[in-house]
């Protein structure tokens, strides 16, 4: 029996070519996943949200209106892409959907080479430094009658600040 189907296989021929040396091509069958997709329908914002665009997003992101599945960077990207394809050029900077493109410009002047993609970066702020102290609250009479209570502080290494000397009389300054 297997020799039999294995006989009938040999026997179907191929389809040969027109002529020699001529090449038949086959037209693929069409992928039916190649049509394009219609455009999602972006759902509509109110008119708070084109005044708005930050309050906006904060209600809508909020943990009180959004599905528990949904997480917070997945609802922002969401609501940013919707405000970008509403708004348009009037979107705030800050609510560009991530991985959109940013404006890219020279770092340093006179090379032509080195841009800076992104937000800015920022300038480091000198640092205040802070020195320790040590504090006093006295209670001082006030010429009306009553007590006022006054705080004097001066640097813990012990030396006060530029008051130089003070000689008290009578308990009086």
């Amino acid at each position: 029996m297997l020799a039999v189907i294995f006989a009938l296989m040999l026997q179907q021929t191929a389809p040969l070519p027109a002529a020699a040396g001529q090449v038949v091509w086959e037209t693929p069958v069409p992928d039916e996943t190649e049509q394009p997709v219609a455009a999602v329908d972006l759902p509509p914002i109110p008119d708070s949200a084109r005044t708005d665009p930050y309050g906006y997003e904060r209600a809508e992101c909020s943990p009180l209106i959004r599905s528990r599945e949904e997480s917070l960077e997945a609802c922002q990207t969401r609501v940013r892409v919707i405000l970008a394809a509403h708004l348009g050029a009037a979107l705030p900077a800050g609510l560009t959907p991530v991985g959109a493109p940013d404006e890219c410009r020279q770092e340093a002047a006179g090379d032509r080479y080195a841009l800076q993609c992104g937000a800015p970066a920022r300038a480091d702020r000198p640092t205040a430094v802070l020195e320790e102290r040590n504090c006093e609250t006295r209670p001082r009479a006030q010429a009306q009658g009553g007590v006022a209570w006054t705080e004097e502080c001066r640097p813990a290494s012990g030396r006060r600040e530029d008051e130089g000397l003070r000689i008290r009389v009578g308990g009086k300054d």
